[in-house]
């Protein structure tokens, strides 16, 4: 089994790959700024959602934590590309 630091590196790494992602995409429809926190909320509520429909109640909280630290750590970085982004617009 995987140990709790690869765990966690490859939460952070994926909550990156799909906001940065979704981000971009939604750039071509709406500001950066805008498409950033977007990207979030449809991340958070997609992966939200998640834990509570497929996972026992006892992993809710585990599973809600794996998700959603990374979005919180990656989401600074995410609006700081936009601003600049919109800055350099």
């Amino acid at each position: 089994m995987m140990s709790a630091a690869a765990l966690g590196l490859f939460a952070l790494a994926y909550s990156g790959v799909v906001l940065f992602a979704l981000a971009h995409a939604l750039r071509r429809i709406l500001p950066p700024v805008r498409a950033a926190w977007t990207a979030f909320f449809l991340s958070a509520a997609v992966h939200g959602a998640t834990p509570f429909l497929m996972a026992d109640e006892e992993r809710w909280l585990p599973l809600t934590l794996f998700w959603l630290l990374p979005h919180l750590l990656i989401l600074p970085l995410l609006l700081l590309a936009a601003r600049r982004q919109s800055a350099a617009a």
